[in-house]
């Protein structure tokens, strides 16, 4: 039997996180996490992009394959890496992620939860996804749950898509660890984990409360943050790129 969501919080946590962490960062400083097996035309302006909007509080985190990293000259990067605002690791040789299946796989596997199991939340975002620079809502008001993203329709699913998502590692690392992805019967990893999040009784957030996080087939007017928009909301598309002109960086990824 495995144990519940609260055997998995922080030790020393007393009181409620704060909403503003401090500019210092430490090992418990929540961590932005973006996994890419290769240079793609968006990732250098994206990084930089959530690096400006999280603020440095936040640590950024690109796992990439070793073999197809080129140091990017861009002066805004070298000073975000020059700070320790930025960390470039690179991913277990031989890591797939060329297809859904991969990526959950990956996802679902200890290694990347080992990477950040100190850190009090963790931001997991794609290529895909944009956070909003005119939000008044800040990431950090999320940080009671232990996962949140963006709802699924009833139509695809249940919980949230975990392409623009809050995570609490230490839970997903214990999930990993007692819990078989291959043979859940699921197919992706965000619903494995939402599955299993319910199961142990951890803090998810209604779908109310998740649509003003990010959206994605489910649409609200001021999320946070988006996950495909073009693809899922193309009818809003026009009043999406006035609340969110950052939205127009995803432009022709993975669109269809």
């Amino acid at each position: 039997m495995f144990a519940t969501a609260g055997d998995y919080d922080d030790e020393e946590s007393t009181v409620a996180p704060p909403r503003v962490w401090p500019d210092v960062l430490t090992p418990e400083s929540p961590r932005a996490i973006i996994v890419e097996s290769s240079l793609v035309h968006n990732l250098l302006p994206l990084i930089i992009h959530f690096a400006a909007v999280l603020g440095p509080s936040w640590g950024i985190m690109l796992f990439i394959l070793k073999e197809n990293w080129i140091e990017p000259q861009s002066p805004a990067f070298q000073r975000l890496k020059a700070s320790g605002h930025i960390e470039v690791r690179f991913l277990p040789a031989g890591t797939s992620l060329a297809d859904s299946k991969s990526v959950s796989t990956f996802l679902t596997s200890s290694w990347i939860w080992e990477q950040v199991l100190q850190a009090h939340r963790v931001l997991l975002f794609q290529t895909d996804s944009i956070i909003c620079s005119k939000s008044e809502t800040a990431v950090e008001d999320y940080f009671e749950y232990d996962f949140v993203g963006a709802p699924i329709s009833p139509v695809y699913g249940q919980g949230y898509n975990g392409g623009l998502s809050i995570r609490n590692p230490r839970l997903f690392w214990h999930i990993v660890q007692e819990t078989d992805f291959a043979t859940s019967a699921q197919q992706f990893e965000d619903q494995f984990f939402y599955n299993e999040l319910q199961k142990r009784g951890a803090a998810l957030p209604d779908q109310m409360v998740a649509k003003t996080f990010a959206v994605e087939t489910i649409y609200y007017e001021t999320p946070l943050g988006y996950h495909q928009p073009q693809r899922w909301q193309p009818a809003h598309l026009e009043s999406i790129v006035d609340w969110c002109p950052e939205v127009t960086m995803l432009i022709g990824r993975r669109a269809h």
